[in-house]
């Protein structure tokens, strides 16, 4: 009998409880993928990320094939014509069972709910697994059996609930009966037009290179991540977000990699370490997130409250802080790395979001959609979080009032500008000291711009306006 594996962000062989089950129960097995372009670009994934999916479907292609098991890429336009074309597809190839791991958001599970209703009258078999979270969404509640809204107790719901059991790696798929597919029709190709800047090779594709990179790091990196890990110019971050919004590695893995360095330690031992998994588990949080309160994935702030809040709409003001031109050197340099990179530094991207929503006052969601717009490493429960965080609209956020001077962040993390000074070469000459803020007659030397704002003037105002909203 034939099952088929409905790949979506978890496209790995690797601990991919959909996939090996599959494996496991059936002896003939295949693989689909569908990309809905219009769906993708409404919900504002990047081109490079696009990019990025492509390279790593051709890499797990070659890997199945050495298990007799196809892996089919097909495009649609939306949620809905995927579901029509699953439906088409296990109908004609007459496949027993359908296996999958399940997304969060609000259109992804509408989806899966419009394909459930359709296996169960046709009474074909459908598997569900969670591989993006370690406990099951919305399963870790509070006291009064509420859902979590602030990290700092959640994570300790998740530890009393941790424990070695929850990690199985002894499956390991075997070679599958050969089959011939039978494609729809109308059927077609995932295409491709490459409109990004971003050098791929600092990105190689597979769930080789993202095991490799998890592994150099844990070597050489993890112990010193607490200390290091705010100074974008030192390479001392994981740079696996890509790896794991995409599904080519799990957190699973991550989690049981670092504490394995730790003696199975999650809140003790080596602090680099603890503090790494922290961050793996604030995924966790916002996909929570998401679960409880789908209306964060409806474009509205968690804290409904703050709608009202009086943002400015500048369109100077945004196109200058999109094409790093503000005239704040971190801040620029920082921009400047996304768009080259498709990829932020963390302490950046609190820095950056939070100039943008406090010290320009601009609406949280024209950057969270242009974050969403460069990064190869999109992921819309984190980084929806995260602004939402730096705005002070969000589960957990920051006091409205606590706001990042981006000078003061540029001398603390940069001090002698060398992150500034690689994406904006045009300050080599500045001295250390100036660099993170050229005095103006150093302005007429050099291409660079004067800021489009006064820090404490604008600090002021952004106070204002939080607390007008909240009269």
């Amino acid at each position: 009998m034939k099952a088929l594996v409905w790949l979506r962000s978890d496209l790995r062989i690797d601990d991919n409880p959909a996939f090996l089950n599959a494996c496991e129960a059936y002896d003939e097995v295949s693989c689909i993928y569908i990309f809905s372009r219009k769906t993708w670009y409404k919900n504002n994934n990047s081109n490079v990320k696009e990019h990025f999916v492509l390279e790593n479907l051709a890499k797990l292609k070659n890997e199945l094939q050495q298990l007799n098991i196809d892996l089919c890429s097909f495009e649609v336009d939306t949620f809905d014509d995927s579901v029509e074309l699953i439906k088409e597809y296990i109908a004609i190839n007459a496949f027993k069972a359908i296996f999958w791991n399940n997304e969060f958001g609000y259109d992804e599970n509408n989806r899966d709910q419009k394909l459930i209703a359709y296996l169960q009258k046709q009474d074909i078999n459908f598997h569900q697994y969670h591989d993006q979270v370690i406990f099951s969404p919305g399963s870790l509640r509070t006291g009064q059996d509420k859902p979590f809204s602030v990290f700092t107790p959640f994570k300790k719901k998740w530890i009393e609930n941790f424990s070695l059991d929850l990690f199985d790696f002894n499956k390991a798929p075997k070679k599958k009966n050969k089959f011939a597919l039978v494609n729809p029709k109308d059927k077609k190709n995932i295409s491709f037009n490459q409109t990004h800047q971003v050098n791929m090779e600092i990105w190689p594709a597979g769930e080789v290179e993202a095991r490799k990179r998890l592994e150099l790091f844990i070597e050489k990196s993890i112990t010193l991540y607490s200390k290091n890990r705010n100074h974008p110019f030192l390479d001392a971050t994981s740079r696996l977000s890509p790896y794991l919004a995409l599904g080519i590695l799990s957190p699973r893995r991550c989690i049981y990699e670092a504490i394995k360095e730790n003696n199975f330690e999650l809140d003790a031992g080596n602090n680099g370490i603890c503090k790494w998994v922290d961050e793996i588990v604030w995924r966790e949080f916002y996909r929570n997130i998401m679960h409880n309160f789908p209306h964060v994935s409806k474009n509205k702030p968690f804290n409904l409250s703050t709608e009202t809040i009086a943002w400015r709409n500048n369109q100077d003001e945004i196109h200058a802080w999109k094409n790093g031109k503000t005239g704040f050197p971190f801040i620029d340099a920082a921009m400047l790395q996304l768009t080259q990179e498709g990829w932020m530094h963390n302490r950046l991207r609190m820095v950056v979001a939070m100039f943008f929503t406090k010290n320009l006052l601009h609406d949280w969601r024209i950057g969270e959609a242009h974050f969403m717009n460069n990064l190869i490493d999109g992921d819309f429960s984190s980084n929806n979080g995260g602004w939402q965080w730096s705005a002070s609209t969000g589960t957990d956020a920051a006091p409205y009032f606590r706001i990042f001077n981006p000078v003061t962040q540029s001398q603390n993390f940069d001090p002698d500008g060398e992150f500034i000074r690689k994406f904006i070469p045009s300050l080599n000459s500045v001295d250390n000291k100036n660099i993170h803020l050229p005095k103006s007659d150093l302005l007429n030397n050099i291409d660079y711009h004067n800021p489009i704002v006064d820090l404490k003037s604008s600090r002021i105002r952004a106070i204002d306006a939080f607390k007008s909203n909240r009269v």
